[in-house]
């Protein structure tokens, strides 16, 4: 590859790192459903639940020994009642199971097999993810120094990031 066209390919790699390193994205979480307590009998899902905020998008990840237990997606109403009959979807495939939580809208899970009874359930409330937030006002046109310290801090990270692709990997 002559010189002329090896600049701009490495132009066109730079122009790249700095525009992925410069994008703002929110990225979906997943939830380890009980922590590090996994899917198993006697745990206070509600409690770890109340400590989690789930929005549209994020997974929730089940944890569980699939010779014993399940999860089965349930409307409300079987989730007050344990009851595991007329389940909404049977999540269980491996006992490493992940949910895509895709509506904002409350999920209910339960165990089946009596397991439900001895706490295995959880329901988590899915919200929207909230907009991002809107720019502080600028006076007379001028950024304050904390905002153009941030700039120049995002930019230098984003050449930092671009020099180590295009000098130190070619």
């Amino acid at each position: 590859m002559g010189a002329e066209k090896r600049f701009f390919v490495k132009f066109e790699l730079m122009l790249m790192a700095i525009l992925m390193v410069s994008m703002e994205s929110s990225m979906a979480a997943l939830h380890r459903v009980g922590g590090k307590l996994g899917w198993n009998p006697n745990v206070n899902y509600s409690e770890w639940s109340d400590h989690e905020r789930f929005y549209v998008g994020d997974w929730l990840l089940f944890n569980f020994d699939k010779r014993y237990f399940n999860v089965l997606e349930v409307n409300e109403t079987s989730y007050d009642n344990c009851n595991d009959q007329g389940f909404v979807k049977n999540i269980t495939r491996g006992g490493r199971d992940v949910v895509e939580l895709t509506q904002a809208r409350p999920y209910y899970f339960l165990s089946s097999g009596g397991y439900c009874y001895h706490g295995m359930k959880v329901a988590v409330n899915v919200e929207m993810l909230p907009p991002a937030p809107e720019p502080a006002p600028v006076k007379n046109g001028s950024l304050t120094s904390d905002a153009v310290s941030l700039k120049i801090f995002h930019y230098m990270i984003s050449f930092a990031v671009a020099y180590y692709y295009l000098v130190l990997l070619f």
